[in-house]
């Protein structure tokens, strides 16, 4: 079977809504994925609807959630929890409201260096339940102030540059505890090799898994990672982050039950 175990819908920052996604997903071949969306499960019950009306795929719970690590944004994936656990909800409506605030502080900052823009500007779907930075770049294009989604992120709001502000999301200790006390599973999203000196450490407070499979990373990379996790005594899943366009098609990159054998386990999911 065909599996994507991390993708997104326009309830974050991705391009489809989420019972358009599981009709799509079902056409791109995907057997089963995971809707991961930014800091939100609101997309998780129309797309189970959807793909059960469409005979396919399987939905699994998903929420990508932003949080700390000594200082630094770490992205942390949930998965396999109950889908109305109360702190799930909980982080998620504390979420919207700072991603709110860290987008009227970005755009103060840019009006600051004469980039004319408001909070008015920057666009999400009626559905979108968790706004962010790619949603800034996306006015910014549409707006004339950037050439691409890219230049956006390169002369304005990526790390560093004048219009950025840092997410303040939880500590990633107590986000693993949400999810664990919600029943589920957590894993590194998108880790870089050098991140591999906090696996055994974060395993201790319950990390269960490392994204090591990604599009992203070419197969040497996807080896060490590999290798680093089980090391460590995490489990391997793999996902392709998909956003939309700027992503590779969706379907075109994915994993078998063969590669994510053990983490398929740990959630209990057999594959027919």
């Amino acid at each position: 079977m065909h599996l994507d175990l991390h993708i997104h819908s326009t309830c974050s920052d991705g391009a489809l809504a989420p019972a358009a996604l599981a009709v799509a997903a079902r056409r791109a071949g995907l057997g089963m994925i995971a809707l991961a969306d930014h800091d939100t499960v609101s997309g998780i019950a129309p797309a189970r609807a959807a793909a059960a009306t469409a005979g396919g795929p399987g939905v699994i719970a998903a929420i990508e959630i932003t949080s700390q690590l000594d200082g630094r944004e770490l992205h942390l994936l949930g998965y396999g929890f109950q889908d109305d656990d109360t702190g799930i909800a909980g982080l998620a409506a504390r979420a919207a409201l700072a991603r709110r605030e860290r987008m009227s502080a970005m755009i103060e900052r840019l009006r600051a260096i004469g980039v004319a823009i408001t909070v008015g500007d920057v666009t999400a779907e009626p559905e979108c339940a968790s706004i962010g930075r790619l949603h800034l770049a996306r006015a910014l294009v549409r707006l004339g102030k950037a050439g691409s989604i890219s230049d956006a992120f390169a002369r304005f709001i990526g790390g560093g540059g004048p219009g950025f502000v840092p997410s303040r999301g939880l500590d990633v200790v107590e986000a693993i505890a949400l999810i664990g006390a919600a029943g589920g599973c957590a894993v590194w999203a998108h880790p870089a090799l050098e991140d591999a000196q906090h696996f055994g450490r974060l395993k201790a407070h319950g990390l269960a898994g490392v994204e090591a499979l990604r599009p992203s990373l070419d197969p040497h990379g996807s080896v060490e990672l590999e290798q680093a996790a089980r090391a460590a005594g995490l489990v391997v899943t793999g996902g392709s982050d998909w956003h939309g366009a700027t992503r590779p098609a969706l379907g075109s990159w994915f994993v078998t039950e063969h590669h994510v054998g053990a983490f398929l386990e740990r959630l209990g999911i057999i594959v027919p």
